[in-house]
């Protein structure tokens, strides 16, 4: 059975209902493929022994035994925890990759976590869930929006205050990384963090949204001018109605510059350009930043 059908199932079987709606599917399918219950109308009038029918089949077929276990119970399970309760694995509520974070570090850096340090490739990251990242030994957390730039960091160049030159590189999240779970481990370590994002509306007004962020990563404003001649004009015209009220009063001296450098061209500039570029990206450091 499906999951629906056996929430529906364990409902009528704990609240020994005697009459259920024949204009639920699930309890169509409920009758005509397993027998259960006597339509009237546009009701299903159950027995004790549909009930019991009910759970003998649910035993058979997914392996529960609903008065040692309720569906609902499977919602904060892993999949190998499924399994002792019941056949298929997928009636598991978390996620694979609930609670997992990527990082890295800088090309020839070692990783620092947990009181130990690793060499990894420069193109190589971390996978791990946030409850085994116990403590981290760096100067500070740059995010990278765009996995390909997170991917592909080496290619990049960063040119780093002496205070930030160890950083923790953590990739923003995804469908599979959620961004949440990188808020909970950065609102508990309290390093300061560093957005290396999109120079675009709506990344502007997310760099802001992070705990203890301190400033972004770009080109300077002189340089920015240039390349946007380059930029993408139609994503600034769809990010726009969404995002122009927010950064019109955003009193952020670094949101304020960038924001008003962007309107006057009408063009974003997206990282993926940085890859192998020319440029630098330095620290552009939010003025109320603290810790």
């Amino acid at each position: 059975m499906s999951r629906t059908l056996l929430r529906v199932a364990e409902a009528a079987i704990k609240q020994k209902k005697e009459r259920v709606s024949l204009k639920s599917k699930s309890w169509q399918v409920l009758h005509e493929e397993y027998n259960i219950g006597l339509a009237q109308g546009y009701d299903l009038k159950l027995t004790a022994q549909d009930r019991a029918r009910l759970q003998e089949i649910i035993q058979l077929e997914n392996g529960i035994n609903l008065q040692e276990t309720s569906i609902s119970d499977f919602s904060g399970m892993h999949r190998e925890e499924a399994l002792e309760h019941a056949s298929d694995e997928k009636l598991a509520g978390k996620k694979v990759k609930a609670q997992r974070l990527a990082f890295k570090v800088l090309a020839g850096q070692q990783l620092h976590i947990n009181h130990q340090q690793y060499s990894l490739p420069e193109e190589g990251h971390i996978d791990m869930c946030l409850e085994q990242l116990k403590s981290i030994e760096h100067s500070c957390i740059i995010i990278v929006e765009n996995y390909r730039c997170f991917d592909q960091l080496q290619k990049i160049k960063l040119n780093l205050r002496s205070e930030y030159a160890n950083p923790l590189v953590m990739y923003r999240g995804d469908k599979e990384y959620s961004e949440q779970t990188l808020r909970q481990l950065l609102a508990t370590v309290r390093l300061p963090v560093i957005a290396m994002f999109d120079i675009d509306l709506q990344s502007l007004l997310m760099a802001c949204s992070f705990p203890y962020v301190i400033g972004l990563m770009c080109v300077s404003l002189q340089e920015l001018e240039v390349l946007l001649q380059k930029g993408n004009a139609e994503l600034y015209a769809k990010q726009l109605p969404g995002c122009q009220q927010a950064l019109g009063v955003s009193e952020e001296p670094v949101i304020k510059s960038l924001w008003t450098l962007l309107r006057k061209h009408q063009k974003i500039w997206v990282q993926e350009h940085d890859l192998g570029a020319g440029y630098e990206l330095r620290i552009m450091r939010f003025i109320e930043a603290e810790l």
